[in-house]
């Protein structure tokens, strides 16, 4: 600690203290003697014992130590004929010497002494952390005098920044990894004043706070499913965002599950795969055990853990929830977020295809047609309430229908990676509009606006005669869409048979091998009643 208190001035004080201490025992003693020594006048011969009549006695006692100690000069006014009893008090007196040391002692204890006053001093109490409050705890001044406090940095100079100048103080984030002193000035009890100054605090250390790029507190992203802080990107359009965190030590930083563990997590997040692969939805599913906080991204989406940066290139556009996690020292907080990577820009078209039949069974094979021409058969089985419960897409296959049916055809938007890119005007109607046509004229095209597809841009097509026909899907300035039915000439009962190839559990969203729209368009017309199918989330997703 270091003071500005004279030394010299408190020596004096405590040299005056120690001389009466002195005085006052000094005292005491000489007043013990005299009530002690009381009419005992005899002491006065004993001294004079020289002038005895014997001289041969007098070199004998020359040594005046000896009189009190040794009994012979009691003996010697023994030998005046009158004073011998008066001898006795003498020798009583003598060994009573050795007393007159604890006289002093009995009379420091009774006398009252003024103790010594505390050396003035100031630390510093309460928790070194940013936004709690340190407070300055002094003492050795006079309690009622007056004080003047300044809180200022440790080791910051001869002319260090006044930080505050009250008793108590409320750390500020800016003084995170530093170290504070408080100087106070007071009275003394005494009178006067002196000025000390603390030592210096712990480290101040600040729990992470997340912070945008100007270092201003984000208040979003505190709860899963809650609060969460949206973040946007565009199919095929670089992203980047860095999460940042202010705490002391410096923030570490991971990627977290968003509901705290992986199965929860992997419940509800969607993770994506190649455009290929087989895709299947359930509502009992077992654990994948290849499933990592990663997979929570989208693909070509990564985590920089050195940097907080989020970046890379998505193409399937949907919704992402993941978490991400700052720690500082041993405290953490989390931020949750959702990332909603949007659709490119219309660049074609993928049509949709069922047959009217298969709308109202439980089993359902519908076509997709992406604008390359590849198709991918699709077979949905739902439960008795028309939900589906299980899904199995194959990367191949043919419109098929018998003669005399009806097919039912749509179409929507996609861009140049398969996402649905429809819009919608101010009061929720699509702004794509289709048109369908046949290559055979006898076909009959009209729009289709029965099972809830009204409105829908929904079409049927009637063929009353078995062969191959060719339909096309338009609309606008997009490049049209162009595939074969097979229309055959018998009505056989039509098997739908699920392709054994591998299902990974998982609720399925986006647009990779289907196309949201379409992919809606085709549950509502089957029955389903999921317009905004969409909105669905991966279950999980088998690798």
């Amino acid at each position: 600690m270091r003071r500005s208190t004279s030394t010299v001035r408190r020596a004096c004080a405590l040299g005056t203290t120690a001389a009466l201490i002195a005085l006052t025992t000094g005292l005491g003693i000489a007043t013990a003697t005299a009530a002690h020594a009381e009419g005992a006048d005899t002491s006065v011969p004993t001294q004079t014992a020289p002038a005895d009549p014997t001289p041969t006695d007098a070199p004998t006692d020359t040594t005046p130590t000896d009189a009190p100690t040794d009994p012979a000069p009691t003996d010697a006014p023994t030998d005046t004929a009158t004073d011998a009893p008066t001898s006795t008090p003498t020798s009583t007196t003598a060994p009573s010497a050795p007393a007159r040391n604890q006289t002093p002692s009995a009379a420091s204890t009774d006398a009252p002494v003024t103790p010594l006053a505390a050396d003035p001093a100031v630390t510093v109490s309460g928790d070194t952390k940013v936004g709690s409050q340190l407070t300055a705890d002094t003492t050795g001044f006079d309690e009622d005098g007056s004080f003047k406090y300044v809180w200022t940095e440790a080791d910051a100079g001869p002319t260090p920044t006044t930080i505050a100048k009250t008793k108590t103080f409320t750390v500020d984030q800016t003084e995170a990894g530093k170290q504070l002193v408080v100087t106070v000035t007071g009275d003394l009890p005494g009178g006067g004043k002196e000025t000390v100054t603390s030592d210096p605090s712990a480290v101040i250390t600040q729990d992470p706070v997340f912070v945008d790029a100007d270092g201003k507190p984000i208040t979003e992203g505190t709860e899963a499913d809650v609060d969460v802080l949206p973040l946007e990107a565009t199919a095929g359009d670089p992203f980047s965002y860095t999460f940042r965190a202010q705490g002391y030590p410096a923030p570490t930083y991971k990627l977290d599950w968003y509901y705290g563990d992986e199965e929860d997590s992997a419940d509800s997040i969607v993770e994506s795969k190649s455009q290929a692969d087989s895709i299947a939805i359930g509502y009992g599913f077992e654990e994948d055990d290849d499933f990592t906080v990663d997979d929570q991204l989208p693909e070509g989406i990564t985590f920089d853990p050195t940097t907080g940066e989020l970046s890379g290139t998505a193409t399937l556009a949907s919704f992402y929830d993941f978490a991400v996690t700052a720690t500082s020292g041993d405290v953490s907080t989390t931020q949750y977020v959702e990332l909603t990577v949007d659709h490119a820009a219309a660049f074609g078209i993928t049509a949709f295809t069922t047959d009217e039949k298969s709308i109202t069974a439980r089993d359902k094979r519908i076509w997709l047609i992406q604008p390359d021409g590849s198709i991918y058969t699709v077979d949905l089985s739902t439960d008795e309430d028309g939900f589906p419960e299980e899904l199995t897409l194959t990367p191949t296959g043919r419109p098929t229908v018998a003669q005399g049916g009806t097919l039912i055809v749509s179409g929507s938007p996609v861009d140049r990676f398969g996402n649905d890119a429809s819009d919608f005007d101010d009061e929720g109607n699509p702004t794509f509009v289709p048109t369908v046509t046949s290559d055979v004229a006898t076909d009959v095209v009209a729009p289709y606006e029965e099972n809830g597809a009204e409105g829908q841009g929904v079409f049927g097509v009637t063929f009353p005669h078995a062969s191959i026909h060719t339909l096309t899907v338009a609309s606008g300035a997009l490049q049209p869409l162009s595939f074969a039915v097979d229309v055959r000439p018998t009505t056989p009962t039509v098997a739908v048979v699920t392709p054994t190839t591998a299902k990974g559990q998982l609720a399925y969203t986006g647009s990779d091998a289907t196309g949201a729209l379409p992919w809606a368009l085709a549950l509502v017309i089957a029955g389903a009643g999921l317009i905004g199918v969409r909105t669905l989330r991966r279950r999980h997703a088998q690798r």
